[in-house]
Protein backbone atom coordinates (compact mmCIF):
# COMPACT_ATOMS: atom_id res chain seq x y z
CA UNK A 1 0.00 0.00 0.00
CA UNK A 2 1.18 3.70 -1.06
CA UNK A 3 1.91 5.75 1.79
CA UNK A 4 -0.14 9.12 1.80
CA UNK A 5 2.45 11.36 -0.03
CA UNK A 6 2.88 8.59 -3.03
CA UNK A 7 -0.36 8.08 -2.87
CA UNK A 8 -0.90 12.09 -3.96
CA UNK A 9 2.01 12.15 -6.37
CA UNK A 10 0.24 8.80 -8.46
CA UNK A 11 -2.77 10.76 -8.01
CA UNK A 12 -1.26 14.10 -9.52
CA UNK A 13 0.71 12.23 -12.72
CA UNK A 14 -2.29 10.33 -13.56
CA UNK A 15 -0.11 7.48 -12.07
CA UNK A 16 -2.22 4.26 -10.14
CA UNK A 17 -3.21 5.63 -6.88
CA UNK A 18 -4.53 2.50 -4.11
CA UNK A 19 -6.51 5.28 -2.29
CA UNK A 20 -8.56 8.66 -2.38
CA UNK A 21 -6.01 11.80 -0.90
CA UNK A 22 -7.53 12.04 2.44
CA UNK A 23 -7.73 15.48 2.58
CA UNK A 24 -3.82 17.27 3.91
CA UNK A 25 -3.00 14.16 5.02
CA UNK A 26 0.19 13.88 2.32
CA UNK A 27 1.23 17.52 3.47
CA UNK A 28 3.17 19.06 6.33
CA UNK A 29 2.74 22.91 6.22
CA UNK A 30 6.24 25.17 7.35
CA UNK A 31 6.35 28.11 9.24
CA UNK A 32 8.41 30.01 7.32
CA UNK A 33 9.96 33.70 7.86
CA UNK A 34 8.05 35.66 4.92
CA UNK A 35 5.15 34.88 6.77
CA UNK A 36 5.92 35.98 10.10
CA UNK A 37 6.86 39.07 8.27
CA UNK A 38 3.65 39.44 5.91
CA UNK A 39 0.93 37.60 8.40
CA UNK A 40 0.54 39.35 11.34
CA UNK A 41 -2.97 39.05 12.51
CA UNK A 42 -3.53 38.79 15.98
CA UNK A 43 -6.71 37.45 17.49
CA UNK A 44 -9.10 40.15 18.73
CA UNK A 45 -6.87 43.40 17.77
CA UNK A 46 -6.80 45.20 14.79
CA UNK A 47 -3.53 45.75 13.18
CA UNK A 48 -2.22 47.49 10.09
CA UNK A 49 -0.26 45.55 7.31
CA UNK A 50 2.92 46.12 5.84
CA UNK A 51 0.88 46.97 2.82
CA UNK A 52 -1.25 49.58 5.04
CA UNK A 53 -4.41 47.51 5.27
CA UNK A 54 -5.86 47.13 8.59
CA UNK A 55 -6.31 43.44 9.70
CA UNK A 56 -8.33 42.03 11.94
CA UNK A 57 -8.94 38.67 13.33
CA UNK A 58 -11.99 37.88 15.80
CA UNK A 59 -11.21 35.53 18.72
CA UNK A 60 -13.37 32.80 17.97
CA UNK A 61 -12.92 33.19 13.87
CA UNK A 62 -10.88 30.73 12.05
CA UNK A 63 -9.28 34.08 9.91
CA UNK A 64 -8.52 37.24 9.06
CA UNK A 65 -9.85 40.02 7.28
CA UNK A 66 -9.04 43.49 6.09
CA UNK A 67 -11.57 46.15 7.82
CA UNK A 68 -11.63 48.47 4.35
CA UNK A 69 -13.08 51.81 5.18
CA UNK A 70 -13.90 55.23 3.16
CA UNK A 71 -11.98 57.05 6.07
CA UNK A 72 -8.76 54.00 6.26
CA UNK A 73 -7.98 52.94 2.35
CA UNK A 74 -4.75 52.57 1.77
CA UNK A 75 -5.49 53.36 -1.84
CA UNK A 76 -8.14 56.08 -1.85
CA UNK A 77 -7.07 56.70 -5.74
CA UNK A 78 -6.17 54.26 -8.14
CA UNK A 79 -4.44 56.68 -10.19
CA UNK A 80 -2.41 58.02 -7.51
CA UNK A 81 -1.38 54.81 -6.31
CA UNK A 82 2.38 54.93 -6.57
CA UNK A 83 2.12 58.17 -3.81
CA UNK A 84 -0.02 55.61 -1.42
CA UNK A 85 1.61 52.45 -1.16
CA UNK A 86 5.09 50.22 -0.84
CA UNK A 87 5.27 46.50 -0.47
CA UNK A 88 6.74 45.25 2.94
CA UNK A 89 10.57 44.92 2.96
CA UNK A 90 11.15 40.73 2.50
CA UNK A 91 14.70 41.32 1.23
CA UNK A 92 16.19 41.73 5.23
CA UNK A 93 18.03 39.50 6.36
CA UNK A 94 15.67 36.56 7.74
CA UNK A 95 16.19 33.33 9.87
CA UNK A 96 15.05 30.19 8.14
CA UNK A 97 16.83 27.81 10.78
CA UNK A 98 13.48 26.72 12.50
CA UNK A 99 11.50 26.39 8.87
CA UNK A 100 14.48 23.78 7.78
CA UNK A 101 14.25 22.43 11.06
CA UNK A 102 10.07 21.81 10.07
CA UNK A 103 10.95 20.70 6.42
CA UNK A 104 13.27 18.06 7.78
CA UNK A 105 11.05 16.89 10.22
CA UNK A 106 8.22 16.59 7.48
CA UNK A 107 10.24 14.77 5.05
CA UNK A 108 11.04 12.18 7.24
CA UNK A 109 7.24 11.09 8.28
CA UNK A 110 7.37 10.90 4.07
CA UNK A 111 5.19 14.00 3.73
CA UNK A 112 5.27 16.91 1.38
CA UNK A 113 6.41 20.29 3.01
CA UNK A 114 3.78 23.04 1.91
CA UNK A 115 4.47 26.80 1.97
CA UNK A 116 1.22 29.53 2.17
CA UNK A 117 1.62 32.47 -0.04
CA UNK A 118 -1.14 34.93 0.95
CA UNK A 119 -2.73 37.25 -0.64
CA UNK A 120 -3.54 36.35 -4.06
CA UNK A 121 -3.14 39.41 -6.64
CA UNK A 122 -7.12 40.02 -6.47
CA UNK A 123 -7.14 39.68 -2.71
CA UNK A 124 -4.22 41.77 -2.16
CA UNK A 125 -6.16 44.32 -4.53
CA UNK A 126 -9.23 44.59 -2.44
CA UNK A 127 -7.28 44.61 0.69
CA UNK A 128 -5.75 47.92 -0.94
CA UNK A 129 -9.11 49.88 -1.79
CA UNK A 130 -11.50 47.39 -1.27
CA UNK A 131 -14.05 44.83 -3.69
CA UNK A 132 -15.91 47.50 -4.75
CA UNK A 133 -13.00 50.36 -6.03
CA UNK A 134 -11.14 47.03 -7.30
CA UNK A 135 -14.22 45.77 -9.54
CA UNK A 136 -15.24 48.91 -10.70
CA UNK A 137 -11.32 50.12 -11.57
CA UNK A 138 -10.98 46.83 -13.24
CA UNK A 139 -13.41 48.36 -15.88
CA UNK A 140 -13.20 52.44 -15.38
CA UNK A 141 -9.40 52.75 -14.61
CA UNK A 142 -7.09 49.57 -16.39
CA UNK A 143 -4.25 51.05 -17.17
CA UNK A 144 -3.87 52.42 -13.58
CA UNK A 145 -5.05 48.77 -12.56
CA UNK A 146 -2.73 46.80 -14.49
CA UNK A 147 0.36 49.10 -13.30
CA UNK A 148 -0.41 48.32 -9.95
CA UNK A 149 -1.18 44.54 -10.66
CA UNK A 150 1.78 44.47 -11.97
CA UNK A 151 3.95 45.69 -8.91
CA UNK A 152 2.01 43.15 -6.43
CA UNK A 153 2.93 40.45 -9.30
CA UNK A 154 6.90 41.80 -8.91
CA UNK A 155 6.55 41.39 -5.12
CA UNK A 156 5.10 38.50 -5.19
CA UNK A 157 8.10 36.70 -7.69
CA UNK A 158 10.36 38.19 -4.99
CA UNK A 159 8.85 36.46 -2.22
CA UNK A 160 8.55 33.50 -4.48
CA UNK A 161 12.06 33.78 -5.54
CA UNK A 162 13.57 34.12 -2.10
CA UNK A 163 11.49 30.73 -0.83
CA UNK A 164 12.76 28.78 -3.36
CA UNK A 165 16.04 29.96 -2.47
CA UNK A 166 15.44 29.37 0.66
CA UNK A 167 13.50 26.39 1.75
CA UNK A 168 12.40 24.85 -1.76
CA UNK A 169 9.01 23.62 -0.35
CA UNK A 170 7.57 20.92 -2.35
CA UNK A 171 4.23 22.91 -2.63
CA UNK A 172 3.25 26.18 -2.88
CA UNK A 173 -0.57 27.07 -1.36
CA UNK A 174 -0.91 29.93 -2.68
CA UNK A 175 -4.78 31.79 -1.54
CA UNK A 176 -6.98 33.96 -4.03
CA UNK A 177 -10.40 33.83 -4.12
CA UNK A 178 -11.95 34.91 -7.45
CA UNK A 179 -15.54 33.90 -6.95
CA UNK A 180 -18.86 34.10 -4.73
CA UNK A 181 -20.55 30.30 -4.28
CA UNK A 182 -22.37 30.98 -8.03
CA UNK A 183 -20.23 33.06 -10.05
CA UNK A 184 -17.33 34.89 -10.56
CA UNK A 185 -16.71 38.36 -9.10
CA UNK A 186 -15.82 39.55 -12.67
CA UNK A 187 -16.62 38.11 -16.00
CA UNK A 188 -13.97 35.71 -17.59
CA UNK A 189 -12.88 38.25 -20.16
CA UNK A 190 -11.87 40.60 -17.08
CA UNK A 191 -10.01 37.78 -15.25
CA UNK A 192 -8.18 36.72 -18.54
CA UNK A 193 -6.55 40.60 -19.22
CA UNK A 194 -6.31 41.22 -15.79
CA UNK A 195 -5.28 38.21 -13.74
CA UNK A 196 -4.07 35.33 -16.19
CA UNK A 197 -1.18 36.38 -17.78
CA UNK A 198 0.54 37.71 -14.20
CA UNK A 199 -0.53 33.87 -12.73
CA UNK A 200 1.39 32.78 -15.91
CA UNK A 201 4.71 34.45 -14.63
CA UNK A 202 4.37 33.62 -10.97
CA UNK A 203 3.45 29.99 -11.57
CA UNK A 204 5.54 29.90 -14.52
CA UNK A 205 8.54 30.36 -12.22
CA UNK A 206 7.72 28.21 -9.58
CA UNK A 207 7.01 25.22 -11.55
CA UNK A 208 10.80 25.87 -13.39
CA UNK A 209 11.89 24.94 -10.10
CA UNK A 210 9.87 22.00 -9.61
CA UNK A 211 7.24 23.22 -7.31
CA UNK A 212 3.78 21.85 -7.03
CA UNK A 213 1.01 24.63 -7.02
CA UNK A 214 -2.08 24.49 -5.41
CA UNK A 215 -4.31 27.24 -5.64
CA UNK A 216 -7.19 28.00 -3.02
CA UNK A 217 -10.36 29.38 -4.58
CA UNK A 218 -13.37 28.29 -2.49
CA UNK A 219 -15.37 29.32 -5.32
CA UNK A 220 -17.46 29.21 -8.65
CA UNK A 221 -14.37 29.57 -10.71
CA UNK A 222 -16.03 26.86 -13.52
CA UNK A 223 -16.03 29.45 -16.64
CA UNK A 224 -12.19 30.01 -16.41
CA UNK A 225 -11.07 25.88 -15.46
CA UNK A 226 -9.23 25.38 -18.59
CA UNK A 227 -7.71 28.96 -18.13
CA UNK A 228 -6.39 27.16 -14.71
CA UNK A 229 -4.93 24.52 -16.52
CA UNK A 230 -3.20 26.97 -18.72
CA UNK A 231 -1.38 29.02 -15.77
CA UNK A 232 0.24 25.80 -14.75
CA UNK A 233 -1.75 25.70 -11.68
CA UNK A 234 -1.79 21.54 -10.61
CA UNK A 235 -4.32 21.38 -7.89
CA UNK A 236 -7.28 23.33 -7.42
CA UNK A 237 -8.30 23.30 -3.90
CA UNK A 238 -11.43 24.85 -2.37
CA UNK A 239 -13.66 23.78 -5.73
CA UNK A 240 -17.13 23.92 -4.31
CA UNK A 241 -19.72 21.83 -5.22
CA UNK A 242 -21.45 24.40 -6.83
CA UNK A 243 -19.71 24.06 -9.79
CA UNK A 244 -20.52 21.69 -12.34
CA UNK A 245 -17.21 18.97 -11.57
CA UNK A 246 -18.00 16.19 -13.87
CA UNK A 247 -18.06 18.97 -16.63
CA UNK A 248 -14.66 20.76 -15.65
CA UNK A 249 -13.32 16.95 -15.27
CA UNK A 250 -14.17 16.70 -19.08
CA UNK A 251 -13.43 20.00 -19.95
CA UNK A 252 -9.54 19.72 -18.65
CA UNK A 253 -9.26 16.56 -19.58
CA UNK A 254 -7.67 15.05 -16.21
CA UNK A 255 -4.97 18.00 -16.45
CA UNK A 256 -6.68 19.78 -13.06
CA UNK A 257 -6.60 17.78 -9.83
CA UNK A 258 -9.82 19.38 -8.06
CA UNK A 259 -9.87 19.31 -4.43
CA UNK A 260 -12.39 19.65 -2.57
CA UNK A 261 -16.36 18.53 -3.60
CA UNK A 262 -17.36 18.90 -0.01
CA UNK A 263 -20.57 20.64 1.08
CA UNK A 264 -19.36 22.58 4.48
CA UNK A 265 -22.77 24.35 5.40
CA UNK A 266 -24.05 20.92 5.56
CA UNK A 267 -21.35 19.38 7.38
CA UNK A 268 -19.43 21.94 9.03
CA UNK A 269 -21.89 22.73 12.31
CA UNK A 270 -21.96 23.08 16.04
CA UNK A 271 -24.82 20.44 16.17
CA UNK A 272 -23.39 18.38 13.15
CA UNK A 273 -25.26 14.90 11.86
CA UNK A 274 -22.94 12.05 11.49
CA UNK A 275 -25.18 11.01 9.03
CA UNK A 276 -25.19 14.31 6.97
CA UNK A 277 -21.07 14.13 7.10
CA UNK A 278 -21.20 10.80 6.23
CA UNK A 279 -23.54 11.26 3.45
CA UNK A 280 -21.91 14.24 1.81
CA UNK A 281 -18.62 12.50 1.38
CA UNK A 282 -20.54 9.16 0.14
CA UNK A 283 -22.43 11.58 -2.53
CA UNK A 284 -19.48 13.32 -3.56
CA UNK A 285 -17.30 9.94 -4.18
CA UNK A 286 -19.44 8.74 -5.96
CA UNK A 287 -21.08 11.63 -8.30
CA UNK A 288 -16.80 12.89 -8.88
CA UNK A 289 -15.05 9.98 -8.68
CA UNK A 290 -15.50 8.41 -12.34
CA UNK A 291 -14.34 11.55 -13.78
CA UNK A 292 -10.80 10.77 -12.11
CA UNK A 293 -8.52 13.66 -10.44
CA UNK A 294 -10.42 14.06 -7.72
CA UNK A 295 -9.39 14.34 -3.99
CA UNK A 296 -12.49 14.51 -1.28
CA UNK A 297 -11.65 17.53 0.90
CA UNK A 298 -13.59 20.27 2.63
CA UNK A 299 -13.27 23.52 0.45
CA UNK A 300 -11.41 25.19 3.11
CA UNK A 301 -7.58 26.68 2.33
CA UNK A 302 -5.99 24.41 5.16
CA UNK A 303 -6.65 21.71 7.72
CA UNK A 304 -9.35 20.42 9.55
CA UNK A 305 -12.85 21.95 10.46
CA UNK A 306 -14.36 24.75 12.28
CA UNK A 307 -16.17 22.51 14.95
CA UNK A 308 -14.32 19.81 16.32
CA UNK A 309 -15.05 16.23 15.30
CA UNK A 310 -16.77 17.04 12.04
CA UNK A 311 -13.06 16.48 10.07
CA UNK A 312 -12.54 13.19 11.86
CA UNK A 313 -15.50 11.87 10.35
CA UNK A 314 -15.10 12.89 7.13
CA UNK A 315 -11.55 11.03 6.88
CA UNK A 316 -12.80 8.23 8.20
CA UNK A 317 -15.78 8.42 5.70
CA UNK A 318 -13.09 8.70 2.99
CA UNK A 319 -11.17 6.08 4.13
CA UNK A 320 -14.68 4.00 3.98
CA UNK A 321 -14.85 4.79 0.85
CA UNK A 322 -11.97 3.77 -0.41
CA UNK A 323 -13.24 -0.28 0.10
CA UNK A 324 -15.60 1.15 -2.70
CA UNK A 325 -13.55 2.49 -5.66
CA UNK A 326 -10.53 0.69 -4.84
CA UNK A 327 -8.96 -2.83 -5.30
Amino acid sequence: MLNARDNFLETLHHGKPDAFVNEWEPFGFVFDPLMGVTLIAQPGKYVVDGWGTTIYMGEDEPGAMPIVRDDNKAIPDITEWKKYIKSPDIKQKLDWTAAKEQAEAIHKENKLTVSLMATGLFEQSHYLMGFEDTLMNFLLEPEAMEELLDYITDYKLTYAQILVENLHPDVVLFHDDWGSKTSLFMSPEVWREMLKPRYQKIYGYLKSQGVIIIHHADSFCQPIAKDMVDIQMDVWQGVLPQNDIPAIQKETEGKLILMGGLDASIMDLKDYSEDVIRGEVARACREYAPGGSFIPCLTYGGEGSIFAGVNDIIMDEIRNQNKLYFK
